[in-house]
């Protein structure tokens, strides 16, 4: 008999709260219409029109105030 137990861990973060933007790296974000997720390869910052850029696995670039109303799960280090 395998049983496998899964926990799964909500973290609701203050407004105000900071973190190294190096920890977004491996992160996975899902859509919340679409249920789609991709893994965050890299940050970039568009200087010229002050906007967080996030680079997902297939090379596509996300504005960060796109995805305010998706999920975002840390992989510890992927």
């Amino acid at each position: 008999m395998n049983l496998v137990l899964e926990f799964i861990f909500i973290m609701k973060l203050d407004k105000n709260q900071e973190f190294p933007l190096a920890m977004l790296k491996g992160a996975l974000i899902s859509s919340p219409t679409s249920g789609v997720g991709r893994y965050i390869k890299d940050i970039c910052v568009d200087i010229e029109d002050h906007e967080i850029i996030i680079v997902d696995d297939d090379g596509n670039g996300l504005s960060w105030d796109s995805l305010k109303d998706w999920s975002i799960q840390f992989q510890g280090g992927r």
